[in-house]
Formats: structure tokens, sequence, C-alpha cells
């Protein structure tokens, strides 16, 4: 393995910095490697932290794949990765601080991005101007705008994008889907998408200067320029704005994905999202250095059908809550939950209806299986839809910013009387009164408080918001930009 010094990264990345892409782009005939059904699959990993090893786990155990190549912008992750590829599968991958060095090998044929998601377009963008097929963890943006780019990058190149919402390779969930879709339940009353995931709180850490292993200019990469605090590396850039998407975009995109899977992939026509960012730490009067809610809810209006998203990071007894993650779909004759339908009587039953079964291999396999054979293997969870439901978690955070301090009675009225949403608040309500039980008066907790904004799903933006389209994207920050043209 070569050996990757800090004084050789840095002075990789001075010189890249400010200069034009490594890569020549050459329009619509950048086509990257054929490959047989038999041929190796050369790839590269950029992000080696929890969810990059994983993917190292998942490709490198393929027949015929090998991870030539592993991206980060911190030197012990590369390190780390190199030494277990070369462990367990017995070749020494190159290793690159900076990811547009590793755009410059022609010989690799696809790219596993797994990191931070403030990278995960523009990452996806410039693999596809490259000539390099995608496998790309979910959010595949941080915003709509660079979502949307990524599906256009992946059309005009004639590339497959792989969406990391696993469960599109779930039969479980494609039967869900294509009983939501039959009509033999009757109709379709309401989806709903669950997030609830306990969260500690983070405290408050100081502004201090950035390991000497980690290039702080890469890792920030799209993002603007920041001060390092231990708030945001390794984990928890999940919490704040210019570099994450909150719960609803770190899980709650699984069950969008899901959502939309039943009831076909588009943009909503109007959405309302109330909120707040509260810890249970008195010690700091119920506050930490996170900005996205710990505590949200959005109500989508898909002409006509709601979709309600309900999620809570503070946990109440176990005896009286439990983690939830999931989606469902309330039907005439019963509620759909996974591969079941539970009647209104009570007794569940197992769904019974025609569907497809998605490629085999999951969504690992099946992106492998599809680069091998390209015309008669397809991908279960392409860009193309992946677009739609990572902008899902995107519509509600642009609303939920531009919403308006208020109180939980206010957040309750706005987000409107149907059932369903009402019964999300209340459940969410009272595990709140279970967790503050003898101390915060929940009614007192502050909210963020939304109002209903109208979308116009062709143009993507909102139709007469222009404080909330402000955060469909973001200001470029060269020479780290998702180009307006691909």
């Amino acid at each position: 393995m070569k050996k990757l010094t800090r004084r050789s990264f840095l002075g990789t990345t001075a010189a890249v910095a400010g200069g034009v892409s490594l890569f020549s782009l050459t329009g619509p005939s950048v086509s990257g490697n054929v490959l047989g059904a038999n041929d190796r699959v050369r790839m590269a990993v950029a992000g080696v932290g929890s969810r990059g090893t994983d993917h190292i786990n998942e490709f490198g155990k393929r027949e015929n794949v090998e991870i030539v190549c592993v991206v980060d912008p911190d030197q012990t992750r590369l390190d780390r990765a190199a030494k277990t590829i070369y462990q367990k599968y017995g070749n020494k991958p190159t290793v690159w601080a900076d990811y547009r060095k590793m755009l410059e090998d022609k010989s690799i044929d696809a790219v596993a991005v797994a990191s931070t998601n403030l990278w995960h377009s523009l990452m996806t963008v410039w693999a596809c101007q490259a000539g390099k097929d995608v496998y790309v963890e979910k959010p595949c943006s941080q915003n709509l705008f660079d979502g949307r780019q990524c599906a256009e990058a992946a059309k005009k190149y004639n590339r497959l994008v792989q969406h990391g919402t696993q469960r599109r390779s779930e039969s479980t969930w494609a039967r869900a889907a294509a009983a939501v879709r039959s009509g033999k339940y009757g109709k379709l009353i309401a989806a709903r998408a669950f997030a609830h995931r306990p969260r500690n709180p983070l405290g408050f850490k100081p502004v201090t200067e950035p390991p000497e292993t980690l290039d702080w200019d890469l890792w920030l990469g799209p993002a603007p320029k920041l001060d390092y605090h231990g708030n945001l590396v390794p984990y928890n850039w999940h919490w704040f704005w210019d570099t994450g998407n909150g719960e609803i975009g770190n899980n709650g995109v699984h069950y969008f994905d899901l959502c939309l899977w039943a009831m076909g992939e588009k943009h909503p026509s109007s959405v309302v999202c109330c909120g707040t960012r509260f810890v249970k730490d008195p010690k700091n009067d119920y506050k930490d250095q996170g900005q996205t809610p710990t505590i949200q809810f959005a109500y989508y209006d898909f002409n006509g059908t709601p979709l309600v998203f309900e999620s809570c990071n503070l946990a109440g007894p176990k005896e009286k809550w439990r983690p939830r993650e999931e989606a469902e779909f309330i039907m005439e004759e019963g509620i759909i939950r996974g591969g079941n339908i539970v009647r209104k009587d009570g007794k569940q039953e197992k769904i019974e209806v025609e569907f497809t079964e998605p490629a085999p291999g999951g969504n690992f396999g099946n992106f492998i299986n599809a680069l091998r054979n390209r015309e008669s293997v397809p991908l279960n969870a392409p860009i193309s839809k992946g677009h739609y439901s990572a902008s899902v978690c995107h519509w509600a955070n642009a609303a939920y910013r531009v919403a308006q301090p208020g109180t939980i009675a206010q957040a309750q009225e706005a987000l409107g009387e149907h059932p369903v949403m009402r019964e999300s608040f209340e459940n969410v309500l009272t595990n709140l009164r279970n967790v503050f039980e003898n101390g915060v008066k929940v009614e007192d907790i502050p909210f963020n408080v939304g109002t209903t904004l109208a979308i116009d799903g062709e143009k993507e933006k909102f139709v007469d918001c222009p404080e909330a389209d402000l955060f469909l994207t973001r200001k470029p920050r060269e020479p780290f930009v998702v180009p307006k043209e691909v």
C-alpha cells in the first residue's frame, strides 16, 4: 500500500484546488468501461467510515469484484481501510484524500459513495462525467437541486446510479407497494413514515484546530467554510444544516422511499412542517450545539392523498415507547405494514397480491449484476426514483426552516385536522409527557410552527415562498460546485 503522508496529501489538495477538473469531460460520448457478464469489476469506495466499511464488506465479498481504491480526507481511516482490504481480500488498494485524483484512473469501473451527505451529489455527478457507474448512499443529496443534477448526470452520461434505499431490493416491500396500488384492500386513505430513534444530547464543544490526520477543507467540500469542532466529526454532522439533513434525511428517507414506491414517484403538491430542537439536558436549559429538529412532523398532500411523517429522538420509558422506523399504509380495509395487513377487527393476515420480485442480490448485488448485464438487469433503486424520495426530506426541512417560533398547540393546529396526523401528534405528545413526567411541562416546549406551502413539482420549487426556495440549494464554494449544466 502506498503510504500517504500528511505532507503529500495536503500538497495534492493545494495543487488541485485552484485548477480545473483533473479528468477530461467529453459530453455524452463518455461511456466508461463496458463490462461483460464475467468481467472483473474494479471499484473505488469514497468515504470509509462505518457505512463505508459496510460498502467494503458488501462489495469485497462479491465474486470477481475488486476494491482497488479508497478515498477519504482522514488519513487514519484511509490506512485502516486499506489494511482491512489487504487482510480480507489480498490486494493493496490505492489511497487518496482527494476524490478528484481517483477519477483520473480510467481503469476504475464504479464508485461507491459512502461519504457525508454534503458530498453525495457532487461525487455522483463527477463520477458520471468521468464515465463511472455509482452506488450512492442515501440521501443522494443534501438539497433538492443537487439531487436533480444527480439524476440528470446519470441520464446524460448513460451511467448506472443505484440509490442506497435498500428496501427497494426486498420482496416484502415490493409486495406491500403492489398491494397498495392494486386496490385489493380498498382506497389508500393515508401513508405514514416513522423515524423514531433515541439520540443523546450533543452538549457544546469548542472550536479547535482539526486533527493532523484530517484535511478539513476536503472534508467540507461543497459545504461553506466552517470552523472545526468535535461535534461535527465523525458522526454528528448529521445534526447541522450545512453538513446534514437531520433524522428525516438520515433515516426518514428510507420510509419515504417505500411510501413513494406505493404511491408513485412524484413531488407532493404541498407541505406543512412543525418541530423543535429540544434535548433531555436540563443542565444546558434543554439545548445543545445541534441545529436540526429532534422532534419533527410533516404533512404532505400528494394530490389528495396525505403522507404523514413523525420523528422523535427523545425516548420515554421502554415499556411505554419503542424506537420505530417503518412505513405503513392506512387502507379502507386495514393497515398494511410490510408483508401483512392488520384488518379493522385486529386480525393480521399475509398480503396476497401479484407483484414483481426485485432483481436478486440485494441492493449491492443488484448493482454489480446490472453493471455486468446492462441491457437485461434493471437497477432496483435507480437515482431517477431516489431523487424523489430524498426530495421529500428537503421539502419538509425547507418548510421547517422558514417556520416561526410558537407553541405545541399552535403546531398541532397548523398541521391540520386529518385523523392520521392527529394520531401521530398525540402519540409523540404522550411520549414527551413520559420523558418529562417529573420536570418540563410539555405544553411549554417551544415549537417552530410552519404554514402550508404549495409546491410546483415541475419547476421543483415552492409556488410563492422564495425564502424557502433558498434552502433547496446552496451557495457554491469553489471548486466544490455541483454544476447547473451537468
